[in-house]
């Protein structure tokens, strides 16, 4: 039989972090096609992976992970899509369950820039 381990990453190393209006967030969210924003702790955010690398792989199986950057703008309750004032609708992915994310919201609240 197949063994299955999970292993989370070591780290993660977030190159860039990016308040917005939700309305400048999901007018981005909008041009992009994928079009998904996800939400966790009351923040509804998008993170961008750096370029792929053969380097990049390497680090991956080390446990590490690089994200060019994370937009965020805080949004207390999750509601399964939210509107841009144009009234184009953005579907959010509630990833309320993801260790992963909820730590990663938990580090965006600590940053300065939370405050700003």
């Amino acid at each position: 039989m197949t063994e299955f381990i999970h292993k989370p990453y070591n780290t993660v190393y977030v190159r860039d972090m990016i308040k917005m209006s939700l309305d400048d967030l999901l007018s981005m969210m909008s041009t992009l096609e994928s079009g998904i924003a996800y939400w966790a702790d009351g923040v509804i955010f998008a993170s961008f992976a750096m370029t792929d690398s053969e380097e990049l792989a390497k680090k991956e199986i080390q446990g590490e992970t690089y994200l060019d950057k994370i937009v965020f703008a805080k949004y207390e309750k999750y509601t399964k899509t939210a509107k841009l004032s144009t009234n184009i609708e953005i579907n959010i992915l509630n990833v309320q369950t993801s260790h992963l994310y909820r730590n990663l919201v938990a580090w965006l609240k600590t940053q300065p820039i939370w405050n700003e």
